[in-house]
């Protein structure tokens, strides 16, 4: 089975990644998936990670954060870096990755589906929809863990736990991508590498261009 090393800019990233590399690709992770612990590490290390690409392809998993993702791909990557290292970024925050599964995130959460909006990739800050629809939740854990205790407009200790638990047990990508675009576009690129790739053959996997 071949494998992929996963970067991501936060936990949730991490997450996701696992999650598209090991549901979607069906392939396996190299090592743990590599959490930069914010933007700022992953854009300065970016060259380290690659350099991995000798090894096996690299998917890296970042925010938008109301950027444009054309625009930062171009100021992140280097002119002529390889077809095996592949950059995704969530519109606008990872969280909108999650809530494009609105029914399975409403079951998680325990909340009513209708809470969930349904165009997320639309939304300007996605955690604090997240971190609101936590504060409504059934199920006190949730509400007590998600959110944190001292100031209600920050995520609480347990928020990338529960979060990473529903991404690895219960979060659907291909359900999801039919309400998130930059979700979509990720999957389709996965689905026509999983199609057509032989494990070892690195040509074909330039079928996989970030757009």
């Amino acid at each position: 089975m071949a494998q992929m090393f996963v970067i991501g800019e936060d936990a949730l990233c991490c997450a996701l990644g696992t999650k598209l590399v090991t549901d979607v690709l069906r392939w396996r992770l190299a090592q743990p998936a590599v959490d930069t612990k914010g933007v700022t590490q992953l854009k300065k290390n970016i060259s380290r990670y690659i350099g991995l690409t000798h090894l096996h392809p690299v998917l890296c998993v970042a925010d938008t954060d109301g950027g444009c993702a054309l625009r930062l791909r171009k100021e992140w990557l280097p002119r002529h870096a390889p077809n095996t290292f592949f950059l995704r970024l969530a519109v606008t925050e990872s969280e909108s990755w999650l809530l494009a599964d609105a029914a399975g995130f409403a079951q998680f959460m325990d909340i009513a589906p209708n809470r969930i909006p349904s165009h997320p990739d639309d939304l300007p800050d996605p955690k604090r929809t997240v971190l609101t629809l936590a504060r409504r939740s059934r199920r006190r854990e949730i509400r007590q863990e998600i959110i944190s205790s001292r100031d209600p407009s920050k995520p609480g200790s347990g928020y990338n736990l529960h979060l990473g638990n529903f991404v690895a047990d219960h979060w659907r990508p291909n359900v999801a991508a039919n309400a998130s675009r930059s979700l979509a576009r990720a999957i389709q690129r996965f689905g026509k590498l999983k199609m057509s790739c032989p494990i070892r053959d690195y040509q074909l996997l330039a079928a996989f261009c970030v757009h």
